[in-house]
């Protein structure tokens, strides 16, 4: 697998952290059960640089921000979000709670992926298995305002970057250590692929009473709105992370998002769906596929470090669409800006958005009708 050095180790992360409390001070449905905490939230409005309103109509009703989709109570999302690293190893599937994340993250570690699931408009009481939080992770979440960070097992340097980056106010350690109570095994499986968390305990235990809800990742076009930017009909898509990883994404009309398979070292083709402990398939209302530099992690040289600041080429799905484009984050604070190849933003689907960050150069192939039919028949 290539590597690329552009931003190493240790005086990365050391200049992230160092500016992240300057920025958070700066900063203000399947199933699970909706938070309910703190105070409302101001539905969003526009305004000049200087702060003068200029909005002449009706403002637009608050939605959750990771989702875009509205909803009638602000204050149910005005709580910090909470990240779990969850195993994606062949011995993980399948995982507890990954159809209920407003966002997912899927990023290269030793010849696998991880995911990182965001949690904001569901508190799920069971997710997993959780495994190891990695160097790429700080700045990845960055732009959540503070989120949980739910994780197990991580190396004494990157145990000592997540603690460094708690005590500056960056994100909020919700590890095993710190709240054993909220974390148990499971009997049916091996360790280390069994341990799993309860996102409603941890909000409850460690939730600051006085947040607010996150800020949008994407921006997200009004419900039932049909994509009409620079696009194409596109029946699916297969990702190459290397090390054999590949995941497949098949648009699924009936379900209105786009159906996940991957076939491992324990799942053939038959069994290569990817669903979630109670059989639902993952189908996400968006694909997002961001190419990033990958360098190596100032823990570990072992462990790739993915560079999510800077700009690059993207791949959207949405819509039943494939939208070509690039993506831009200009600090790890700030959101993912996404354009097509003539300048326009490219706005999401309101609903759950799995985010592929595969390494510059990684193989994306489109699918054809008959190979995205045949997958489709082994949907479940």
């Amino acid at each position: 697998m290539r590597r690329h050095p552009p931003l190493s180790g240790r005086a990365r992360t050391a200049a992230l952290v160092a500016v992240l409390p300057l920025a958070v001070a700066a900063c203000g449905h399947a199933q699970g059960r909706p938070v309910e905490a703190g105070a409302p939230s101001a539905a969003p409005t526009s305004a000049r640089a200087g702060g003068e309103s200029t909005t002449t109509s009706a403002p637009a009703p608050p939605t959750f921000p990771l989702l875009g989709v509205p909803i009638d109570d602000p204050a149910l999302a005005a709580h910090q979000p909470v990240v779990v690293k969850v195993d994606n190893s062949p011995e993980a599937r399948p995982q507890t709670g990954i159809n209920e994340a407003d966002v997912v993250y899927e990023l290269l570690v030793e010849g696998i992926t991880r995911y990182a699931l965001v949690y904001h408009s569901q508190a799920v009481e069971a997710v997993g298995p959780v495994r190891s939080a990695r160097s790429s992770d700080f700045e990845l979440t960055a732009n959540l305002g503070r989120p949980l960070i739910a994780w197990s097992g991580g190396n004494p340097g990157v145990t000592a970057e997540l603690r460094g980056a708690a005590a500056r106010g960056f994100l909020v350690d919700a590890g095993v250590d710190l709240v054993p109570s909220r974390y148990w095994r499971s009997r049916d499986r091996v360790a280390p692929h069994n341990l799993y968390t309860d996102v409603a305990g941890l909000l409850a235990d460690l939730g600051a009473p006085d947040a607010t809800a996150p800020p949008p990742l994407f921006a997200y076009r009004r419900p039932g709105e049909p994509y009409t930017g620079g696009s194409v009909p596109m029946p699916g898509l297969t990702i190459d992370f290397g090390a054999g990883v590949r995941a497949d994404y098949v648009w699924d009309a009936e379900r209105g998002g786009w159906d996940r398979f991957q076939v491992d070292a324990r799942h053939r083709r038959a069994e290569s769906a990817t669903v979630d402990r109670a059989g639902v398939q993952v189908s996400p209302a968006n694909v997002v596929v961001l190419f990033l530099s990958y360098g190596v992690s100032p823990a570990d040289s072992r462990s790739p470090m993915a560079i999510s600041t800077g700009s690059g080429d993207a791949i959207v799905l949405t819509d039943g669409k494939l939208v070509r484009g690039r993506w831009s984050r200009e600090s790890a604070m700030g959101g993912w800006e996404l354009t097509d190849l003539s300048g326009q933003p490219i706005l999401l689907t309101p609903g759950r958005t799995w985010v592929a960050l595969p390494e510059v150069g990684s193989t994306v192939t489109e699918l054809d009708a008959a190979t995205a039919a045949a997958l489709l028949a082994l949907r479940r």
